[in-house]
């Protein structure tokens, strides 16, 4: 499945349409971002059962205070709409599915 391009006006739409989100905040100046795209749209490609949507941080802030986004690459991962896991810093393929490990087999969701 692609990667969706989330705005202020779609994001929550987004999020409450499917039952596990993977939300990764970006932004135009970051390097570790632009490292991890290529795995982040392959992970997508291979997980057609969770929607991944993108959030530039650039252009929304609203969305990044909204999740207290301190750092980029940013990642907020969403079961049934609730925040249920986050992580910072850039990934490969093999970190994105640990990271999806804790969406699909948490126990409890986190504070946004």
């Amino acid at each position: 499945m692609a990667v969706i391009e989330a705005t202020e006006e779609n994001f929550d739409q987004l999020v409450q349409g499917a039952e596990y989100v993977m939300v990764d905040f970006y932004g135009d100046n970051c390097g570790a971002c632009v490292g991890t795209a290529p795995y982040y749209r392959e992970v997508a490609d291979d997980m057609a059962f969770i929607r991944f949507i993108q959030v530039n941080t650039s252009v929304y802030r609203k969305l990044a205070r909204r999740y207290k986004i301190m750092g980029i690459p940013a990642f907020r991962y969403f079961h049934n709409g609730q925040v249920v896991h986050q992580s910072v810093g850039g990934m490969d393929t093999e970190r994105i599915h640990r990271e999806l490990a804790e969406l699909l087999y948490h126990d409890e969701t986190i504070e946004k």
